[in-house]
């Protein structure tokens, strides 16, 4: 799996919430999620719920053309932390 991101947003990622995407992606490859399901806020998109330094994640992502996961943002979920935080 090949995950691609915009250089813009992963710097704003840094910058604003002290978590990058290449962080994400490795975690992602290494199969370490909980679970991957559909953005019910925007059709087409799927997201990964993933445990980052103790707390619970929301990864939005695109599967593109060439099959590669692009990561959109990423941000933490008290709702998804409610279900897999323990």
């Amino acid at each position: 799996m090949e995950c691609v991101w915009d250089e813009r947003k992963n710097q704003w990622l840094q910058d604003t919430r002290s978590i990058s995407f290449q962080e994400i992606a490795e975690i992602l490859e290494a199969g370490n999620f909980h679970l991957m399901k559909d953005n019910s806020a925007r059709a087409g998109q799927k997201v990964f719920i993933v445990t980052i330094r103790s707390y619970t994640w929301v990864v939005p992502f695109v599967v593109d053309d060439q099959e590669r996961i692009v990561l959109k943002t990423a941000f933490p979920s008290r709702k998804e932390h409610k279900r897999y935080g323990k």
